[in-house]
């Protein structure tokens, strides 16, 4: 676990560079045009999602410009512990941006004055972190099989994917009695927040474990 945890020190010390004021003032513009534009927090929650996404992604980067997989290698490190560490840092990553997006979402609230629910804020909060979760146990096994340069396009095929593939259902099925069972969702998780809160877990869980395993499966393959 000790070494888990140094690997995710490691990618920290790795992104620190990039926690610059001058990329702060940026996202505190850009969220404050999203909420001023809009008028809804979750557009705010969605920016500092994708900038958060972008930063678990820079680790793979430097890795490969400076040959850290093949110090690891040298040193005998087990690819695995490399592997859970990167997502145990994708996993802060994200906890650590919910918690900023619920800061600057209120601030901005505060300061366009316009209502602030928190209730209302932290369901989109979990429901975004949800989201870009799923979408990086996707992402992370590709750049684990190719390295960064040769994964940067396909990696980001499922959040471009994603939008896609929703509207194309959403289009496809509109019509049917299934989406009509959806648009009830919703109102059924409002009434069975325990169930639906569980469910989501445990599909979370299977999917992160799914990716890891594949990850681990690419990482062991490739050659440094």
């Amino acid at each position: 676990m000790t070494k888990i945890l140094s690997f995710v020190k490691l990618d920290f010390i790795t992104v620190k560079p990039y926690f610059t004021l001058k990329n702060l003032f940026i996202l505190i513009a850009v969220s404050f045009i999203m909420m001023w534009s809009t008028g809804e927090n979750a557009s705010v929650i969605g920016i500092i999602m994708v900038f958060a996404a972008l930063y678990v992604t820079y680790p793979f980067a430097v890795g490969e410009q400076n040959g850290i997989d093949a110090l690891y290698a040298t040193l005998s490190i087990k690819r695995n512990a490399v592997v859970l560490g990167r997502y145990l840092f994708a996993f802060i990553m994200d906890i650590c941006a919910g918690v900023i997006a619920c800061v600057l979402s209120f601030v901005l609230c505060a300061l366009l004055q316009k209502g602030f629910d928190i209730r209302e804020t932290a369901i989109v909060i979990l429901t975004m972190f949800f989201v870009f979760s799923i979408l990086q146990a996707f992402q992370l096994p590709i750049y684990f099989a190719l390295g960064y340069a040769k994964a940067k396009f396909a990696a980001y095929l499922p959040f471009l994917g994603f939008p896609l593939v929703i509207l194309g259902f959403s289009r496809l099925l509109k019509d049917s009695g299934f989406m009509k069972q959806l648009s009830a969702l919703p109102e059924w998780i409002a009434e069975n927040p325990v169930i639906a809160v569980l469910f989501g877990v445990v599909f979370w869980l299977a999917m992160m474990t799914v990716s890891y395993r594949l990850s681990v499966s690419f990482y062991k393959k490739r050659d440094f």
